[in-house]
């Protein structure tokens, strides 16, 4: 009986953790800023989204990207508007790591300027393990006026090797 308690207690535990979306917390001495000229990704995918247009405002094309950088997995982002914003960049950033049970979060801080029409950056993410598949997803944002527009936007994945 007790045995078959073990069991079902076993299952019921995998269970839970294959319904629930894993989380881990990166410190922020995982990520390294670098200089969107200095990045050397070796192999990329980057997602481009259209341009999004109001009476009051428009975002233009924004970018995003993930690639093999030589110590670790580089991503670099782009957003645009076509008017002076008093914010912009991008927020809601994480890195995904695939896992047996699914995509693990890797949270990345917001990154955002103001008083510009266009931010761009890129980080590298240190801890990232060889054989692994990555890819990222964020918000581009933009305050205009005081109203603010998102896009969202999200990478293929890629083998960090």
């Amino acid at each position: 009986m007790k045995r078959k308690l073990k069991v079902l207690a076993g299952l019921l535990v995998v269970g839970i953790l294959t319904v629930m979306p894993m989380n881990i917390e990166a410190s922020e001495q995982d990520f390294v800023e670098v200089p969107v000229q200095e990045i050397k990704i070796e192999s990329s995918s980057t997602n481009g989204i259209n341009t999004y247009s109001s009476e009051d405002g428009s975002m233009d094309a924004c970018e995003l990207g993930i690639g093999i950088s030589k110590n670790g997995i580089g991503v670099s982002y782009t957003t645009r508007t076509t008017e002076i914003a008093s914010e912009i960049g991008v927020k809601d950033m994480v890195l995904q790591e695939k896992t047996l049970l699914g995509w693990r979060d890797i949270p990345i801080k917001d990154h955002y300027d103001y008083d510009t029409d266009f931010y761009m950056g890129s980080l590298v993410y240190l801890k990232a393990e060889v054989g692994k598949t990555y890819r990222v997803y964020c918000t581009h944002y933009a305050i205009i006026n005081e109203k603010e527009y998102t896009l969202y936007n999200i990478t293929d994945s890629i083998v960090y090797n």
